[in-house]
């Protein structure tokens, strides 16, 4: 499994969103993940993977472009 913050975070746009893949989940996203959204309530891998059916059942031809990505010590 990756460490790199940036190649989480490009492997959760690109496998997860962009390719549908659910699965992928499995290995990227941590088992207690809490979404700090106010506007949602999503907890626990399960919760996440719920949340991505619902969002790509709302917008199944969604896509995500990554431009630029900032991590930590990059200032």
């Amino acid at each position: 499994m990756a460490t790199d913050v940036k190649e989480l975070s490009r492997r959760i746009f690109e496998e997860i969103w962009n390719k549908q893949n659910l699965s992928a989940a499995d290995e990227i996203i941590a088992s207690n993940f809490v979404d700090h959204d106010p506007q949602s309530s999503v907890q626990g891998l399960e919760g996440y993977k719920q949340f991505v059916r619902y969002y790509l059942t709302a917008f199944p031809d969604s896509h995500f472009t990554v431009e630029d990505e900032i991590s930590e010590g990059q200032w």
